[in-house]
């Protein structure tokens, strides 16, 4: 966790079991638990926002799907690339 970073400390519970494999973890790379908690978080919070924009996308997809013009272009383009290549 960085010094310029505003920080807040709270209090959480967690299953017995969870700390100790998290303690185990903390002792193997030396690091902190709260930088450790922290990272975990943090990467959850980054995946969630992927996870959100690929829905997004998707759902643009599914709102205005490519006309089948264009991809049964595309489909012939990756055909004649893979057919250049050798690829029959």
């Amino acid at each position: 966790m960085c010094d310029m970073i505003k920080a807040t400390k709270i209090a959480i519970s967690l299953p017995t079991e969870d700390l100790k494999r998290i303690e185990k973890i903390r002792k193997e790379l030396g690091a902190q638990r709260s930088a450790l908690i922290d990272t975990a978080i943090r990467f959850w919070l980054d995946n969630r926002d992927k996870d959100k924009m690929i829905e997004q996308y998707e759902a643009g997809y599914r709102h205005y799907p490519e006309p089948i013009d264009e991809i049964k272009a595309l489909e012939e383009l990756s055909a004649n690339a893979f057919a250049e290549e050798g690829w029959k």
